[in-house]
């Protein structure tokens, strides 16, 4: 059964300025930028690539700035609110209430094209009391660096399922 929820800061763009030019997490894919926007809008998927246990999209499509979705992970429950949406390129969604211990968090997820397929940028950050935000944001960072090489993998094994 999920932990109790509480709300958090509401925080945008400015949250995560510094991190946004200087993603946290990054990953050459040689697949094409398509593909991998198609594998980040499939709620199944996640679960697939991250320790993520669902995620479950609570906002009907189109998806686009105000789109809402619920994570779970274990028995952790992450309300998140998307503030920024370029359809095909950028989802930015922030904390809205979880049962994590933060007073804020944010994750911002960019694909661009190269090449030779596309690079998926990740940029994230989680207040709490010290040193407790720095170590949330590192596991949120080491997750996604590991998760997305197997991202990659699930999207070569699965070429229909992604649009390739």
């Amino acid at each position: 059964m999920p932990k109790p929820t509480r709300r958090h800061k509401p925080v945008g763009p400015e949250f995560l300025t510094s991190a946004v030019e200087k993603p946290l997490a990054r990953h050459a894919f040689k697949v094409p930028a398509s593909a991998v926007w198609a594998a980040l809008r499939d709620g199944p998927t996640w679960a697939q690539w991250l320790p993520i246990t669902k995620v479950t999209w609570t906002s009907p499509e189109p998806f686009g700035v105000g789109t809402t979705r619920t994570v779970e992970i274990g028995d952790q429950v992450v309300h998140e609110y998307f503030y920024a949406w370029d359809e095909g390129r950028r989802m930015a969604f922030r904390f809205e209430e979880s049962s994590l211990p933060v007073s804020a968090g944010a994750e911002d997820y960019t694909v661009v094209p190269t090449v030779d397929g596309c690079e998926l940028l990740w940029s994230g950050k989680a207040s709490a009391i010290f040193p407790l935000g720095g170590l949330i944001t590192g596991q949120l960072r080491n997750s996604l660096a590991a998760g997305m090489p197997k991202l990659e993998a699930l999207i070569k094994a699965e070429p229909k399922r992604f649009g390739l």
